[in-house]
């Protein structure tokens, strides 16, 4: 009884068996042990064949240094296209070493900074467009515009880290004034060449040196 007992509570004997692998990937998967290969292979794709990051973020950095070089020389012609190629992140980088170099002669204006900008933005997009006669900007082109025209205010900060608060104030005013002049004439320029609005280049400088004075405020004084 107890040897039938035993036999009868013995193993399951199968006859299946697995197939043995011999190093072909393709008959392994095939006798069925493991499941069907996943359909398309394996990805071979490489980290190379990826596009880059900044590219993938939509910044140009040629694009973007091509620009700066136009607001820095004085003799740059600008033209309507400025506009039609506008990025935001030139901008946003200008604003950024603004602060951290106002930051190095002990002020922190991070905030200040861009709350000045996002107002001057607003406004002058729509003073701009109440003057433009034939050809309006958008709010995107304004603001590249503006930002990118704030990069001659950036030398004038790296001049202040060496220069005490409250010293030189001949000094200090005359920093302001050319920075605001730089800034306003680049500016100017841009939004002359967009708006094509050569005869009214005084109407489109007075706000824009109202703009950068209060750059120049924050950034000198």
């Amino acid at each position: 009884g107890g040897g039938g007992g035993g036999g009868g509570g013995g193993f399951y004997h199968s006859d299946f068996a697995a197939p043995a692998y011999s190093g072909d990937g393709d008959a392994y998967y095939s006798a069925g042990s493991v499941g069907a290969r996943p359909a398309g292979g394996y990805s071979t794709t490489s980290f190379e064949d990826e596009p880059p990051l900044l590219e993938e973020l939509g910044i140009n950095v040629e694009h973007i240094v091509a620009k700066a070089r136009l607001v820095i020389n004085p003799a740059s012609r600008f033209e309507s296209s400025f506009a039609d190629e506008a990025d935001m992140a030139g901008p946003v980088v200008v604003c950024l070493c603004l602060g951290v170099l106002l930051l190095l002669g002990g002020k922190v204006q991070f905030g200040q900074i861009y709350g000045q900008a996002m107002v001057a933005c607003v406004s002058v997009y729509v003073l701009m467009n109440l003057m433009a006669e034939q050809r309006g900007v958008d709010l995107y082109g304004a603001t590249s515009v503006l930002g990118y025209a704030l990069l001659p205010m950036l030398p004038v900060a790296l001049v202040k880290v060496g220069i005490k608060s409250g010293t030189h104030p001949l000094a200090n005013v005359l920093l302001a004034v050319i920075a605001i002049a730089w800034c306003t004439a680049a500016a100017t320029r841009i939004f002359v060449a967009i708006l094509q609005l050569k005869n009214q280049s005084i109407l489109i400088a007075y706000p824009l040196v109202l703009v950068y004075t209060s750059f120049a405020l924050i950034t000198v004084f």
